[in-house]
């Protein structure tokens, strides 16, 4: 006969009837942040506050108060990812000696490798994780690269949607900067050096237009622009180029004709 075990969620009562094992609630982004730092090494909750004081190495990118720093250290030992123990100084008050359990090590490795979910969320959470990671002395590349691929069709989605309102625009404008900042941070550019060329084209079919709609397929995308005379000009690019150029309804740009081609240009 094949005896059922209780699952690790479930507890059993005197009585013999299964309860339901209350599971511990994901972490918030100051246990994340308070948990790296112990893990990293940083031992006393003095030191961590003025880590993320507004003026603090990681508090220029985000800042807790040094009451909330306490809470989220407080909730780590009650999680079973932290030990505290007094340091006898000698003098003055004893110091609690901070130290990250085997499963509060794998808990901060997992969520440093994770990327963030949403756009929103780079600026804040992506930017101090990046900065935990060089603190640790881990490499960047590797989750700047996920983290581009997360979002990338949020990215196309938001920077191809028509809409003048102020809503749209601060969306459009925020994720390209998203992508600008992702692209960079992935492949730093080469300041041009001084005695760079700056070439001028041969084709001379340019007209001035605005870009109205961007389309991304698989590999080629789809832009149509409105000239000044209200005509509209169509290319087909690849979506590589497209995404180089950073594209998104309202811009201005060039619509160069070549023969039966047309090539889109922005001002550099």
């Amino acid at each position: 006969m094949c005896q059922v075990m209780p699952s690790a969620a479930t507890s059993r009562r005197s009585n013999g009837a299964s309860t339901v094992r209350a599971e511990s609630p994901p972490l918030s982004l100051a246990e994340q942040v308070c948990l790296a730092l112990v893990g990293e090494g940083v031992s006393h909750g003095w030191a961590i506050g003025t880590l993320l004081a507004p003026s603090g190495e990681l508090g220029r990118i985000w800042s807790l108060s040094r009451p909330l720093s306490y809470r989220a250290i407080d909730g780590l030992v009650d999680n079973g990812l932290v030990t505290r123990r007094t340091q006898k100084t000698g003098h003055g008050r004893d110091r609690a000696l901070l130290n990250a359990t085997a499963k509060g090590r794998r808990t901060s490795r997992r969520w440093l490798d994770a990327p963030v979910e949403h756009i929103r969320d780079v600026r804040t959470e992506l930017l101090v994780k990046l900065a935990l990671r060089e603190r640790a002395g881990l490499e960047t590349r590797t989750l700047l690269t996920v983290q581009q691929e997360a979002l990338q069709p949020a990215i196309d989605a938001l920077t191809t949607t028509e809409g003048d309102g102020l809503v749209e625009l601060w969306r459009r404008e925020n994720a390209r900067a998203v992508r600008r900042f992702l692209d960079e941070a992935i492949h730093p550019t080469q300041l041009p050096d001084a005695t760079t060329p700056k070439f001028r084209l041969s084709a001379r079919n340019q007209l001035h237009g605005t870009i109205t709609a961007v389309a991304h397929g698989a590999v080629m995308s789809t832009i149509k622009a409105t000239l000044a005379d209200s005509q509209v000009l169509t290319a087909a690019i690849t979506k590589d180029a497209a995404q180089e150029l950073d594209l998104a309804p309202g811009d201005q740009a060039v619509m160069i004709v070549k023969a039966t081609e047309v090539i889109v240009a922005t001002p550099s």
